[in-house]
């Protein structure tokens, strides 16, 4: 399991209010969608979700951890928007110019 992955998707479920409407944000299909948040749950050992045929809401332990995935998510983001300004401020030639003595 791709743990970055599963909480993007976690994520995604929760602003989303569904799983069908999760998959445009992630671009993956539903059954992987459903697989993703399955699998963190199993790994986390807990309910994060508490879904019924009409409605998906967030569980205690859910709604402390999409919290904190969003922070992490934000960090994450923040890091590359940083790290790309950055290497599009380098200056990508390099010339020395000098006497040989």
């Amino acid at each position: 399991m791709d743990k970055f992955q599963a909480m993007n998707t976690f994520v995604a479920v929760v602003e989303a209010g569904s799983f069908v409407g999760a998959m445009d944000t992630v671009a993956l299909s539903k059954p992987v969608v459903s697989r993703h948040v399955a699998e963190l749950e199993e790994y986390l050992g807990v309910r994060l979700l508490q879904r019924t045929t009409r409605r998906l809401s967030l569980t205690e332990e859910g709604q402390n951890y999409y919290l904190r995935c969003k922070e992490l998510l934000a960090s994450v983001k923040e890091a590359e928007s940083e790290i790309t300004a950055y290497s599009a401020g380098v200056c990508k030639e390099f010339r020395v110019n000098g006497s040989i003595a």
